[in-house]
């Protein structure tokens, strides 16, 4: 429930003293994490701060492509595409807090490129027309609406920052249209023929 939903509770909070309302609000920040982080990024850092966090963010993600790429080569072809997965995943997730902490829609941008150009690059095997086991078509749903994100992303930028990934995404674009990829893309209607650049 919340407290829009008992008016009484929310007026009797209202008209408490300020001092009485500031313990409340610590109290309540202090439980929860990402609030906290969020407010600490909004309240206390600049522009360098943020710098510090995507190359932060960039640094763990290294270390998780070093991981992905020894533990998925360890796998027999027909677990790969599943193993692959679950370490995107984690990579994601990394980005997703990035993204919840800063609101830079530019920076989550760079990083979801980061992905997607670390998979296909190191894992293009993986993406052949005749690249199937255990769970790849879950995988290559996955990674199609990881695509799908990025262009939403890219799509919200100001064009002068689009001209920034836009080389970046076309490269991307002209891996995913050799690749089994291109079909799913197809299957949830994007058009991901308008990115591509010569």
């Amino acid at each position: 429930m919340t407290l829009n939903q008992q008016p009484e509770l929310k007026e009797a909070i209202l008209k408490q003293s300020e001092k009485e309302k500031d313990k409340l609000l610590i109290r309540l920040i202090n439980k929860d994490k990402k609030l906290m982080q969020q407010l600490h990024y909004l309240l206390l850092e600049n522009e360098d701060d943020l710098i510090d966090r995507i190359q932060t963010a960039k640094t763990e993600l290294e270390k998780i492509f070093e991981r992905t790429q020894r533990d998925v080569l360890r796998k027999t072809m027909n677990y790969r595409h599943k193993e692959l997965t679950s370490y995107l995943r984690i990579a994601s997730g990394l980005v997703n807090e990035h993204a919840s902490v800063t609101k830079n829609k530019e920076s989550e941008l760079d990083l979801r490129l980061l992905i997607l150009e670390e998979a296909f690059d190191t894992f293009h095997n993986l993406y052949l027309e005749n690249s199937f086991g255990y769970k790849s078509d879950l995988h290559f749903i996955y990674q199609t609406t990881r695509i799908k994100s990025v262009i939403s992303l890219y799509e919200k930028l100001h064009e002068d920052l689009q001209y920034e990934y836009r080389e970046r995404l076309s490269n991307i674009m002209k891996f995913v249209h050799t690749s089994i990829l291109s079909d799913f893309l197809v299957q949830l209607n994007v058009n991901y023929l308008n990115y591509l650049e010569d």
